[in-house]
C-alpha cells in the first residue's frame, strides 16, 4: 500500500507537490538506479541487490552479518540471503565463522571483487552527480538533514 503524503501549512496549501510525492514513493528513483547499474548487472550477471550487498560489505567496517545489512539497508532478508549466496558462488565474498558464536557468519569481500567494487563506486559517483546536478552544497546539506528527520519520523511510526 502506497501512502500519499499531504503536508499542509496553515493556509491549507500543500507543500509537497506531486513530484515530491512520486520521489518519496521511490519507484522512479529505483528505476533510475536499476538503469544506471544495468551494464554492471549484465557484465557480471548480478542483480541490483547483489550490487548493494557487495558495496555495503566493501565499506562496513566489521558490521558484516546479514543482520547488519538488514539494519542498514532494510532489504528483504530473503533477498540478502540470495545475494550472499550468489556472491559466494561467484567468489566475490568469503564466509568467516564468528569466533564466539557459531550461529553467526561474517562476510568479507574477496580480492576477486576489487575490480567490480571499483566499477560500482564509479557508477555510484556518476549517478550521485547526475541526481545532484544543479544543487548547491548548502541545499544538499539541508536536504540531508530534512531526509534524516523524515526517516526518523517514519521509523517512530512503524
Amino acid at each position: 500500500m502506497v501512502l500519499l503524503f499531504k503536508i499542509k501549512i496553515f493556509t491549507g496549501d500543500t507543500i509537497m507537490d506531486e513530484r515530491v510525492e512520486i520521489a518519496l514513493k521511490g519507484n522512479e528513483f529505483k528505476r533510475m538506479l536499476e538503469n544506471s547499474f544495468e551494464h554492471i548487472k549484465k557484465d557480471y550477471d548480478l542483480k541490483l541487490v547483489d550490487i548493494e550487498v557487495l558495496s555495503y560489505l566493501s565499506k562496513c567496517m566489521g558490521e558484516n552479518t546479514p543482520t547488519d545489512i538488514y539494519k542498514r539497508h532494510r532489504i528483504n532478508k530473503g533477498h540478502i540471503s540470495q545475494a550472499i549466496d550468489t556472491l559466494l558462488k561467484k567468489g566475490y565474498v568469503e564466509a568467516l565463522p564468528d569466533l564466539t558464536d557459531r550461529r553467526i557468519v561474517h562476510y568479507s569481500v574477496s580480492d576477486k571483487a576489487n575490480h567490480l567494487i571499483h566499477e560500482i563506486e564509479v557508477e555510484k559517483k556518476r549517478f550521485e552527480d547526475q541526481i545532484l546536478e544543479g544543487i548547491t552544497e548548502e541545499e544538499a546539506v539541508i536536504f540531508q538533514k530534512v531526509t534524516h528527520k523524515i526517516i526518523e519520523n517514519i521509523s517512530r511510526m512503524a
